[in-house]
């Protein structure tokens, strides 16, 4: 059983074991779609949706009643079996398989994950990457039972899939807590089947939160917590719970230390679930910007707020008047800390739907009224125009010594010369990437989005290979310098 490592500094695993299978979990397992079974009837969904609690601030999400706040908090200084006893039936194990033949006329694909029950009837949630490639799955309960089941929504952006149980009826469901009032510290349980073994209870605290989506997923949304409960290969997709039994966040992750493990906050899988449930994938809103990352000064206290560092024309932040260079620091009265937040946020959203953004521009505090739009799919985001100053096309010189080249290289909009030193910017073009990354003439070029770049043409790889974000590293007298411009 083996997972593939997927973070490039060599951290990070999915957290499905992998059955039979020559090859390794890939990225590509996180973005090839499961196969789903029609969504689920309107009114039956509708039905099951409200049973998730209502996370997101989103008009367009299904109604929900708040999460029910369990009235006995367990004592792990005395025993924490009660608590297991009183979830264990909420938690299933998964055998993924795919009926496609790989080489040799094996079949390809397949593993152990994890998930939990969340309705009477037989709907599971568990992670995407579990199910993505999959089309056959056999799923466990804790009292013996075992049902077929097929998929019925997946989100590979934030590694959410739910799934039917065949013909399942008065199961127990878990209760859905919330993660927001998580504190660093809190008790934590996670459930679930590493390397196979069903029903495996750990513990643990939480280690931190806001842990961002740690390069495991292209474009993705999620917002990891951090936990030193172990989570093992075969945990994806399976609960996390606090002292009350409550559900507060899905495991996914294991890191390469003991220690490390990290996990979906429910509070975010809570705006995708009913999506899923009815539609069988998620529609977010969208502005249309790009963020502009701004290290604060040595000592100085970071400022709270997405900068806006480009507007692309004819989105919905262009219509609505958004301009590079402003601070957004809250939408809908709710403060936010950075671009990122920004993007996630509006990403809870369903186009069409209204927000209010709050933002300082020049000095003085503003508001903007913007109708959302829909997010484009990854690979369109990259043809986005920008309403400010378009991308200069690669212009290099005719001539070419051994240690002396000048071009400009594509998207970036700075001028450069290739010497035995490395890649040296010469000039930064006024309004282009570079410039809104504040990149200055002498910086040194040495990685562009993790890969070491020495040349002009290994810039332009590196740009091109990934146009959702550009995160560029520079060598700047002594010191060096990073700068992130993301799309949102």
């Amino acid at each position: 059983m083996s997972v593939r490592q997927l973070s490039p500094h060599g951290l990070f695993f999915l957290a499905f074991c992998v059955l039979g299978a020559p090859a390794l979990i890939t990225s590509a397992g996180c973005s090839n779609e499961a196969q789903a079974s029609p969504p689920t009837q309107p009114d039956e969904a509708a039905e099951t949706a409200k049973k998730v609690p209502a996370a997101s601030p989103s008009v367009s999400s299904p109604p929900g009643p708040s999460p029910v706040v369990a009235s006995k908090q367990y004592d792990p200084n005395q025993s924490l079996a009660p608590l297991i006893e009183s979830v264990q039936p909420t938690v299933v194990s998964i055998q993924a398989r795919s009926s496609r033949s790989g080489m040799f006329g094996r079949r390809s694909g397949g593993g152990i994950g994890s998930g939990f029950v969340i309705s009477a009837d037989g709907l599971v949630v568990t992670n995407h990457h579990v199910v993505a490639g999959n089309d056959e799955f056999e799923v466990h309960l804790q009292d013996g039972r075992r049902f077929e089941a097929t998929v019925v929504g997946s989100d590979p952006q934030t590694d959410v899939a739910v799934m039917r149980l065949t013909n399942a009826r008065g199961l127990k469901a878990v209760t859905f807590g919330s993660s927001e009032g998580l504190r660093v510290g809190d008790w934590v349980v996670a459930m679930g089947s590493p390397m196979g073994l069903e029903q495996t209870v750990t513990r643990g605290i939480v280690s931190a939160k806001g842990r961002g989506s740690l390069g495991l997923y292209q474009d993705g949304y999620a917002d990891f917590l951090q936990t030193d409960a172990a989570i093992n290969p075969g945990n994806s997709g399976g609960p996390l719970f606090n002292l009350a039994g409550e559900v507060i966040g899905i495991n996914t992750a294991v890191g390469g230390h003991d220690g490390l493990g990290f996990a979906i906050p429910i509070d975010q899988a809570t705006v995708v679930i009913p999506k899923l449930i009815k539609d069988g994938k998620v529609t977010r809103g969208w502005l249309g910007v790009g963020g502009r990352d701004e290290p604060p000064a040595f000592g100085a206290m970071p400022q709270k707020g997405a900068i806006i560092g480009e507007v692309h024309a004819g989105t919905p932040a262009a219509l609505a008047g958004l301009q590079a260079g402003d601070q957004v620091i809250e939408i809908d009265g709710k403060a936010i800390e950075d671009f990122d937040e920004l993007r996630t946020r509006i990403g809870e959203y369903s186009p069409k739907d209204t927000v209010t953004l709050e933002l300082m521009r020049a000095g003085k505090r503003e508001q903007l009224k913007v109708e959302l739009g829909q997010r484009p799919e990854p690979g369109s985001l990259a043809r986005m125009p920008s309403g400010r100053t378009p991308t200069p096309t690669p212009t290099p010189k005719s001539k070419r010594s051994a240690d002396l080249y000048k071009g400009k290289p594509a998207r970036l909009g700075v001028e450069v010369r290739e010497t035995a030193g490395g890649v040296v910017i010469e000039r930064v073009v006024e309004g282009g990437l570079g410039h809104r990354l504040g990149l200055r003439q002498g910086d040194v070029l040495e990685r562009i989005n993790g890969k070491t770049v020495s040349s002009v043409i290994e810039i332009i790889a590196a740009l091109e290979a990934d146009r959702s974000h550009a995160k560029v590293d520079v060598r700047r007298g002594s010191g060096r310098h990073t700068a992130v411009v993301s799309e949102g």
